[in-house]
């Protein structure tokens, strides 16, 4: 889930995040600073007399770790760079298990499509598997707490937590109308990046959700598995991808890219640009990418370069344009500073900052994708009503065939009429109010829908059958 998303390798830095003056002096000793007649500038004056004044004079007690947190954080906030930041130690925690794949939770692989959060892998072995857990269970609540509007990191958070402890999931199985509560121990997890399947047509499906540490590796034997399947054709799932690690990126496309080829060019603050080429070995296979404005970073990396160098087709949407890289260093209380070394360049030497990919085969999804989750603020919503949960619960109803006289929010009759005929249909009382069971039924028929409506993936499944 995971954001879903995307910066670079983490070295190990040697200073620290020292307490008081000397402690200042000895860790911009050890970052490099060359001089001590630099520390005499009018700049690092200026800093230590406004330290000295705010430990030593403040009306309360300050804390010296935050001060110097906190000019780190400055320092890194007036770049004006959204890929430069500094992490606490919490954040930066949190950023190296989502690239490591290593974090306390169960051992799922979630996915928000459309407005579901959708298991989409157990874990063999986990304690999610053998609690009962099954791929295409939704997730309606954690610990009674719904996950209607959350984003998807946010429920990943509900879901991970301190192995040992116990979190209670309320999950809907397909084809049942009954919720169940599965209460799973938390373990320590490696969560797969990649998932892959066999489509028709001997067309293999690999879908990458970030590029982790161990990604490239993943995807090795997800093609290797595919082909020993008997995948003649590829379509590579990049949509919702925020990148990850830069090596892990050029390997992955090392693995499509015939040895030698251009990956991706980068230059730094001198201005010399490098490139870095594939390690091979390649493949023949026809590939397809699938992207949208989510695919982001290293992703993008990887679908420029096959797009550049053989010709691949991009199908979806715009991608974000992220084209810089970034490093970050760690230190030993667990902070961490992340900042923009270079900008990258696709093989054919284009600059997609701000910008992004533009898809060769344009293809949005259905309008009903974007349509709200329905969480309204008080149930149930009823006849008479006027507000924007209303006009979620029409538009929600338009989607699924119902018919509605008007979306504007007003809950009129037809509204009521369309309600209690879904709710008959899925066995429950026909009262023509919107409660949280009838909310929860009409989210996952929405989204069951939207399961069955991906049109990108459809049009890359045509596309990739046109390739030799």
């Amino acid at each position: 889930m995971r954001d879903r998303k995307q910066r670079r390798a983490w070295p190990a830095f040697l200073s620290g995040v020292a307490v008081g003056a000397a402690g200042v002096l000895w860790a911009l000793w050890i970052a490099g600073i060359p001089s001590v007649l630099q520390l005499r500038s009018p700049g690092f004056r200026k800093f230590f007399s406004a330290y000295r004044l705010l430990t030593t004079q403040y009306y309360r007690p300050v804390s010296p770790a935050n001060l110097l947190n906190g000019a780190v954080a400055g320092m890194v906030s007036s770049l004006r760079d959204p890929f430069s930041e500094y992490f606490t130690p919490s954040a930066a925690s949190e950023f190296q298990n989502l690239l490591s794949g290593t974090f306390d939770g169960i051992g799922v692989m979630v996915e928000k499509r459309g407005k579901q959060l959708l298991i989409v892998s157990v874990n063999p072995g986990s304690t999610a598997q053998r609690a009962g857990l099954k791929a295409g269970d939704r997730i309606v609540r954690v610990d009674g707490r719904s996950v209607a509007g959350l984003r998807l990191d946010e429920a990943s958070r509900l879901i991970t937590g301190p192995k040992g402890t116990t979190v209670h999931l309320t999950i809907l199985r397909p084809g049942s109308r009954q919720l169940l509560t599965v209460s799973v121990r938390r373990a320590e997890i490696h969560a797969p990046t990649v998932a892959y399947r066999v489509l028709s047509g001997h067309t293999g499906y690999v879908r990458v959700s970030v590029i982790g540490a161990d990604t490239a590796q993943e995807f090795q034997r997800a093609l290797a598995a595919l082909q020993q399947a008997g995948a003649k054709r590829l379509i590579l799932d990049l949509r919702g991808n925020p990148g990850g690690y830069f090596d892990q990126a050029v390997r992955i496309a090392g693995d499509l890219i015939p040895r030698g080829q251009p990956v991706v060019i980068t230059e730094g603050r001198r201005g010399m640009p490098q490139t870095t080429f594939s390690p091979g070995p390649g493949s023949a296979l026809p590939v397809v990418v699938l992207v949208d404005r989510d695919t982001a970073s290293a992703a993008e990396i990887i679908a420029a370069a096959l797009h550049d160098d053989r010709a691949v087709p991009l199908v979806g949407t715009r991608t974000y344009g992220k084209g810089t890289v970034q490093v970050t260093q760690t230190y030993p209380d667990g902070s961490g500073l992340k900042y923009t070394v270079s900008g990258w360049l696709t093989p054919k030497g284009s600059w997609i900052n701000g910008q992004g990919l533009h898809p060769t085969v344009p293809v949005a999804l259905p309008w009903f994708t974007s349509v709200p989750d329905l969480h309204p603020a008080r149930w149930p919503l009823r006849p008479g009503m006027n507000n924007a949960d209303v006009r979620t619960l029409q538009l929600t109803l338009r989607a699924l065939g119902y018919a509605v006289k008007r979306a504007d929010g007003y809950y009129d009759s037809s509204t009521a009429r369309a309600v209690s005929r879904f709710q008959r249909r899925v066995g429950l009382p026909s009262s023509g109010l919107v409660d949280e069971a009838t909310a929860d039924r009409l989210e996952a028929s929405l989204d069951d829908r939207i399961r069955q409506s991906d049109t990108q993936l459809q049009a890359a499944e045509r596309e990739v059958l046109r390739l030799r």
